[in-house]
């Protein structure tokens, strides 16, 4: 699995460990955020091991996939028990079992990428250090945060990891403080990793908007999402705006569309919110851009591309502060920002994006290349390759030094 630059050169092996990888077998909802980077590295040689927790000792499970779309695919369903009980443990034997997989294999990655800096960041820590790899984390707030309040016992732990780590790449800028705080990670060490979006560009062009403000989202995910909170904000000033629309675009089960349909009729909504089904990505892309704004307060949001793809769309957006796309959008006017579960601040951030929309979407325009340099996939993979880079050369001199050059 080696792959070459233009000039013979080998480029370095990655290994990416991640929990929330889109792979074959994973059930929905997952997002394909990590694909979509993986996607745009595969002239490296690449091994993602797709990890799945399982509580019942019986369901664990190994599967190869071989070259699967310009990598190599394994997806392992590990042991571990709920509420990262033993998670050391655990993560100790998923590190024994991805060694020995790399050893049988003849693999030796330069660098190991762990989606998230918990949970598999600690199998990966003992993979690179077995290695004399770099280890890579991103750091996705949602988790990280959890983790960090709930096992104080693994702080000194999380100390030597982030000390020892190459890189810690922010998915979730909103935490990156906190992150700092916890782990007391040097600041040269990290960078931003947004989550690619398909419809960045250089400039914003803002289409004539219909009366509609939309908010899509996983039905599976109703609470996370916020949805009860902006349905009962619409319900407040939806007589302030008068002809619009509130839409609420996604899928999810029975049970779910039952709910939903009871909210939108318990606040008296029928005819100003419409529950409509998945629409193709394209598709939704379009949509967004002919909206007057775009909605979601959800609650802890690790980045939440949907914020990204309707800023890119010209569409002024609504969203959580400390959560989702905040602290990408620092000293930028381009939408609301409110408290989590706020109605009284959702409110008026409808009443602002539909009174102020004209004026919103000049803003965005005017923001455009900030954006793009902040957000787009572009910017963001030109950075990660050249942290790919000098990783690589600093560990191909440490393996030379030792005399370990293969």
């Amino acid at each position: 699995m080696n792959g070459k630059t233009p000039m013979g050169k080998e480029l370095p092996l990655i290994l990416h460990i991640s929990s929330d990888y889109l792979d074959p077998i994973r059930p929905p909802p997952i997002t394909d955020a990590v694909v979509r980077l993986v996607d745009r590295m595969t002239d490296h040689p690449q091994v993602v091991i797709s990890l799945q927790r399982v509580v019942d000792p019986r369901r664990v499970e190994w599967r190869d996939f071989g070259d699967f779309e310009g990598r190599r695919l394994i997806v392992y369903r590990y042991f571990a028990p709920p509420f990262g009980l033993g998670m050391a443990a655990c993560q100790l034997v998923v590190a024994r079992r991805i060694g020995r997989f790399l050893a049988a294999e003849g693999l030796r990655p330069a660098i190991v990428h762990c989606h998230r800096f918990t949970f598999e960041g600690i199998a990966g820590w003992l993979l690179a250090r077995r290695l004399g790899a770099a280890l890579f984390c991103s750091m996705r707030g949602e988790v990280e945060r959890k983790v960090f309040r709930s096992k104080p016992t693994y702080r000194l732990l999380f100390r030597r990891i982030a000390r020892d780590t190459s890189r810690v790449f922010h998915v979730s800028a909103w935490y990156r403080s906190g992150f700092e705080r916890y782990t007391g990670i040097e600041p040269r060490k990290t960078d931003f990793l947004p989550n690619i979006v398909f419809n960045a560009t250089p400039t914003i062009m803002p289409a004539t908007p219909a009366p509609l403000i939309v908010s899509p989202m996983s039905l599976r995910a109703i609470d996370k999402k916020g949805l009860p909170e902006l349905l009962a904000a619409f319900a407040r000033v939806c007589d302030r705006l008068p002809g619009v629309r509130l839409e609420v675009i996604g899928e999810g089960p029975e049970e779910a569309l039952a709910r939903v349909r009871n909210m939108i009729g318990s606040h008296g909504l029928q005819g100003r919110v419409l529950l409509r089904d998945f629409i193709p990505h394209d598709e939704l892309l379009d949509h967004l851009r002919g909206a007057l704004a775009m909605a979601l307060p959800s609650h802890q949001e690790t980045f939440g591309m949907v914020y990204s793809e309707a800023l890119f769309a010209g569409t002024p957006i609504l969203h959580t502060l400390g959560s989702g796309i905040d602290g990408y959008l620092d000293g930028l006017d381009v939408g609301v920002g409110i408290r989590a579960g706020n109605v009284s601040d959702i409110a008026s951030g409808l009443v602002a994006l539909v009174e102020g929309n004209a004026a919103y979407r000049m803003r965005i325009a005017a923001a455009s290349a900030v954006l793009y340099e902040r957000l787009a996939p572009e910017r963001t993979i030109a950075r990660y390759r050249a942290a790919v880079a000098d990783a690589a050369a600093a560990v191909r001199a440490r393996r030379h030094a030792r005399g370990e050059d293969r």
